[in-house]
Formats: structure tokens, sequence, C-alpha cells
């Protein structure tokens, strides 16, 4: 499953082959696995450039092919006709197939994750751009018309919960269609016919020109539902039916959300009302020999181990991550800060012609796809960029407006490290700043937190919520020492411990970020800095070995 949950009971889904051709330049075609990197094959593990995927199957007439992430450009041929492109190793991607004839089709993706002019955000950085096709999958049996997606708004007045219903449908024929939407908000994800769980329904006519796509809204009360809480994380499902007079509905679709509203409210950040105060971790999605490609059970030992420190949020640096992660933190009630693709570019690399077309296409998918995790509490975007220029200040508040225009629920932030020279401060919801004191700064980190806390307070941030979305400090695993030397796990304690208590009891401040989880590889260009061609700053190294810095943060999430 590429959730975990059904999304369907009505429209198929035709299984493809786990298994798929690779080819690199130059070598002979091998099999390999889909989902995967292409870096998990020894002989491919620093290969940059172009490989093949592909596989076949036998299928007719109208489907939808959809690509949950390929690594980090795809272009896709159906027998050997080109049929697409996209950019993008952390975007939802689809195409319609239509009118197929009855046969085995073969399905080509070429990848590549090398970088050229042509690409803005992928370059080279201090995480691993990977190749492949790294997340599901899907082909689905298409009929007249279908559900392309479901936006669900939860919203409380006078202690009654109502949802705010957006609903995108597309006609695939060649006539008009006058439809009928059916809508029902369940507790389960199982079958509505029998009214299994339902506690709201609701059903409007929809028109849909010959080929249109077209949004249709709603509002549906919802008397007796139990909120969305951390603690107690209740689960509800939209169900959305499409279908002719009179008629069995030919299409549905079907997404999970939570009964909660997120609000800023002056200095604080307020979930269901109650002010949050974060403790969290910056993670990648990156592990051992699996590269970007984590399997089910590596993301659920992540957000056990994530869990267990006491900490509450895990902010996905720098891209959106997979569903499936997502679906794993709605379910465990961990808050999440979603982050747009984009991170460490100059001025100069934001003046690529290529920056603000592939920064809107992030953004789009990432409201679009992942609208609905109750989790996600905060979107985020461009981490550490150009932010302290007049250029970078036109791309952020383009992107901000955009991401409002997507979202009008959530507030917006950026982390940034422009420090003492930020024009952006004024744009957000929520000010976040990447801060190293006894790291890269050696100094205090209360003085270094006044100092940052007074410059926001004077420059754009004077009554908003402030976050320190990264702070830390490396460790390399197994280097003990009582020199308690950097690099050292025993170093990595001592500044933990300073960094987390100043934080934490800073009235100013709604929580803090710690970078990272968990060890992650580097691009070849950051390796001079970078030992083990690693970011180390993890609690955990790539392997998911606990650091003593883990059992210090354990200590400190716990007790304050």
């Amino acid at each position: 499953m590429y959730r975990l949950f059904q999304t369907h009971h009505i429209r198929k889904e035709i299984a493809l082959p786990e298994l798929w051709d690779l080819t690199v330049p130059g070598n002979d075609t091998m099999k390999i696995p889909v989902p995967c990197c292409v870096e998990s094959t020894p002989a491919f593990s620093r290969y940059k450039g172009t490989c093949k995927i592909e596989t076949t199957k036998h299928f007719e007439g109208d489907l939808r092919l959809t690509f949950k992430g390929v690594g980090h450009t795809a272009t896709v041929c159906l027998d050997g006709q080109h049929i697409g492109s996209h950019y993008g190793a952390y975007g939802e991607f689809s195409f319609l197939l239509k009118n197929q004839e009855r046969k085995e089709h073969r399905i080509c993706v070429e990848a590549d994750n090398s970088y050229s002019e042509a690409s803005a955000l992928h370059v080279d950085n201090d995480y691993y751009s990977y190749l492949g096709i790294t997340r599901p999958v899907i082909l689905e049996q298409l009929e007249k018309a279908y559900i392309q997606w479901i936006h669900v708004t939860p919203e409380c007045k006078d202690g009654l919960w109502k949802t705010n219903v957006t609903v995108c449908a597309e006609n695939i024929t060649d006539v008009d269609l006058n439809l009928t939407l059916k809508l029902f908000v369940s507790s389960k994800d199982a079958s509505v016919a029998y009214g299994d769980g339902v506690v709201a329904c609701a059903e409007l006519p929809v028109s849909l020109a010959a080929g249109e796509t077209k949004e249709f809204s709603t509002s549906i009360d919802c008397p007796g539902v139990e909120m969305y809480l951390p603690e107690h994380p209740v689960l509800y499902y939209l169900h959305a039916q499409l279908a002719q007079a009179n008629e069995e509905a030919f299409d549905d679709l079907i997404d999970r959300f939570g009964f909660r509203e997120v609000k800023v409210v002056g200095k604080q950040i307020l979930f269901n009302g109650v002010p949050m105060k974060i403790k969290g971790f910056n993670r990648h999605e990156d592990f051992a020999e699996y590269g970007s490609c984590l399997p089910l059970a590596a993301m659920y030992r992540d957000i056990r181990l994530i869990k267990d420190t006491g900490a509450n949020c895990v902010r996905t640096c720098h891209y959106p991550n997979d569903e499936r992660f997502l679906d794993l933190c709605d379910e465990n009630g961990l808050f999440v800060w979603e982050e747009a693709h984009g991170r460490g570019l100059s001025e100069e690399q934001m003046l690529n012609p290529h920056f603000m077309e592939q920064s809107r296409l992030t953004v789009r998918e990432m409201i679009t796809w992942h609208y609905n995790h109750p989790s996600i509490y905060v979107w985020g975007l461009l981490n550490e960029c150009a932010s302290e220029t007049e250029y970078g200040r036109e791309c952020y508040s383009e992107l901000i407006s955009l991401m409002r225009s997507l979202d009008s629920s959530r507030p917006i932030t950026f982390a940034s490290c422009r420090l003492f020279k930020d024009l952006c401060l004024d744009l957000v919801d929520i000010v976040s700043y990447n801060i190293y004191p006894q790291w890269y700064v050696d100094t205090s980190v209360r003085k270094f937190m006044d100092k940052c806390i007074e410059y926001i307070r004077s420059h754009g941030g004077e009554n908003k919520p402030i976050l320190i979305s990264e702070i830390g400090a490396g460790a390399i695993y197994g280097y003990r020492t009582n020199l308690c030397s950097k690099w050292s796990e025993d170093y990595q304690v001592e500044a933990l411990e300073d960094q987390i208590t100043a934080v934490l009891g800073h009235e100013e401040c709604s929580g803090v970020i710690l970078w990272q989880f968990a060890d992650c590889r580097v691009d070849k260009g950051w390796s001079m800095k970078r030992p083990k061609s690693q970011n180390n700053k993890g609690v955990v190294d790539i392997y998911r070995r606990e650091k003593l810095g883990y059992a210090k943060v354990k200590e400190l999430f716990h007790s304050l």
C-alpha cells in the first residue's frame, strides 16, 4: 500500500511488478525493486547521472499513472512514446493514459540526478540527491471522470465542528457530464455503503464539461466528533464518490484528517487553543544503505525513537516527505513542520531562470497532496536562502503569497541563518532561526539568543512566535574522549545540554528543533567539511545507533 489506509473502494488499482529493469549507461541491464534508490546497488553507490527503469504490464482503456517521487528529474515513456516529464525528487505527479489498446505495455522512466543549469533546487548540497524511483508507483483504472484530490479544512465555532470540503474532479470523456458528488465523514476507512462509521454526509450536483477539471466546495456539520490531539490523535476519513443519476458510484477517493485548528495569536502558536511548546528534531530521509527510500519499518522505527526522547515535532528538512511517514506522524500525534524543497541557495543561485518556476512547483505539489495531514502544523520553505537581499525578498514574498492562496488554515515560516541582516521576517507568521552557539559560534547560548531576539523584535518580528529551527553539535559515533573535543560524543552532550536548557528556558521562544535526528550522507562537494562524507550532527548515526547525545536529549526533553 502506498498509504497506511485504503484510499479507494470503487476505483480499481492495477498491481505493477515489484522488480523493474534498471539500465545504467555502459552497464548490463539488471533487476531492481521499485521503489528503490539506484545507489543501494553497490556498483552504483557513487553514481551521478541518468538511468532507465522499465517494466511491462498488461492493461487497456483509460488509466492514471502516478509517481509519488522520482529523483530528481523524470522523463516517462509508454511503448516508446514520450508522455511527459517532471522536475523534483519529492513531488507527486501523474499522467492520464487514455484509450489504451488491450496488450502488454512498456513503461519506461529515465531518471537523472546530475546537476546542471536546468536544475535550480537540486544542487551540490549538505544532503544527498538520490537517483531512481524512490517512492511508490500507482496505476489506476478510470471511468468517465475521477476525483483528483480532496481538501478538508476543519473549523470549530462555539464548540461545534464542521468540515469545509473542496473536491477537484476531472472529466476524461469527450462529452459533458452531469454527476452527483457524495461526501461522507466517517470514523472508519471501511465501506460506507451501509453507513459504517458515518458521522455526517452531504450530496451535491456537479457538472463537468468535456475534458474539464473543476473544483467543488461545500461545508458539512459534524456534531459529536472528537478533537485531534497529540496525546489522543483521533483520525477521521472523508469518502468522496462520483455517480450518475440513480446509478451506483463509479469513482471514489478516501483521505484522512483530524478535527484540529492551528492559529498564531501574538507570540503564541495555538493548537486547538492550547499554546504549543515545540521540542523536536530535523530529519532527513536518509537511512544507511536504503538512501532516501526508507522501508515502512525504518520509518516506524524513526518515529518511535523520536517519540522516545520526549520530542513532539519533526521538521522535514528540506523537502516534502513520503506520505507514509506523514501518515505515521498523524497516527502517533507527532507535530510536523513540512518544508518545500530548497536549501542554502545564494542570490546568484536564486537568479537561475528556472528557480521560481521550480519553487512554485514544489510548493504546489506539497500543499496539494499533503493538505489533509492533521500533524502538519506549519508550512516552511527555502531554508537558509538569500533572505537578506532585495531579490530574495521578492522571491520569498511571492512564494509565501502562493502558500497562503493554497492553504489559509496553517501558519507559514522559513528557517533563516542570515543573522542580523534578514529582510523577510515581516512576511511570515512564525520567525524561525538556525543558530549554532557552541559549535560555529563560540559564545554562550543565552547571550547569543538574546542578541538574535532583540534583532527579530526590531526587524519585522515584533509580536510573532519565535522558533529555534536548528541548533546542535556534531559527533562521530564511537568517538569518545576525556578531552571533550569537538566531533566527540562527549562534546555533543555538553553542547546539547547548554543549548536545550537555554532555548526551552527562554520566555520569548516557542520551542527548539534540534539539528538533527540522524546523520545523513552529503554531496561530494561537502565532503571536506563533513567527516565520513556525512552531516554528523545526529543524536543517532545513519544506522540509528544511539550516541551519548540521545540519552541527554531524552533526559532534558522529558524533564523540561
